[in-house]
């Protein structure tokens, strides 16, 4: 009796043991921003109110370069694009013929900073916090407001965080391509001569 309960002991001491050591070398969001250039994904967005109320959805498409350029392209249910490139962020609205350049405010507490600055160059990242429905959520802390980064394997599949007015907005990628070859075009801002330019 003594030597099969000290067998099982030993086996339950081996299998939390592994268990422990599996999360702690979590390592997927270090793994994925550091090695990363460059990327294409379809999104969609997802806004509920602080009591969890569905508020509204869009999708589109979402492409990014090293180091500073995004285009953020909502597609449904209306046609918005951001885009930022290096310096200047500008906010395109199809239906209003209007493009608007933004304040570059500080990115240190949105997703794009993390997008924009590879975790080995930077003192603190976020760090694993629990797995829920096959993905892995990784809390950025550095944030006043909640900011998790989702993984499923090493691919980065969503986002989730809160914004000033205290709603949760959850966004999904599908179909993303990683260190994919991205036509620098795609971040110039090209407008039909009808658009209204505010700067």
């Amino acid at each position: 009796m003594i030597k099969k309960l000290s067998k099982t002991l030993i086996l339950t001491t081996i299998l939390l043991g592994n268990i422990v050591l599996a999360e702690s070398e979590r390592t997927q969001f270090s793994n994925f921003f550091n090695t990363l250039e460059s990327l294409k994904s379809n999104f969609t967005q997802t806004t509920y109110s602080a009591g969890d109320i569905f508020i509204s959805e869009t999708s589109g498409k979402f492409t990014f370069q090293r180091p500073q350029q995004l285009r953020w392209h909502s597609t449904q249910p209306s046609e918005q694009i951001l885009i930022l490139n290096n310096d200047e962020l500008w906010l395109v609205d199809t239906e209003l013929e209007q493009a608007v350049l933004q304040k570059i405010k500080d990115f240190s507490k949105t997703p794009l900073y993390w997008l924009i600055n590879k975790p080995s160059t930077l003192k603190t990242t976020p760090k694993y916090s629990y797995s829920s429905g096959g993905i892995d959520w990784y809390l950025a802390n550095q944030s006043t407001r909640p900011l998790s980064f989702g993984f499923v394997g090493n691919q980065l599949s969503a986002i989730s965080l809160e914004n000033e007015l205290e709603q949760v907005i959850y966004i999904s990628f599908d179909n993303m391509q990683v260190n994919t070859k991205i036509n620098p075009e795609d971040f110039e801002l090209r407008l039909n001569p009808d658009f209204d330019v505010i700067r």
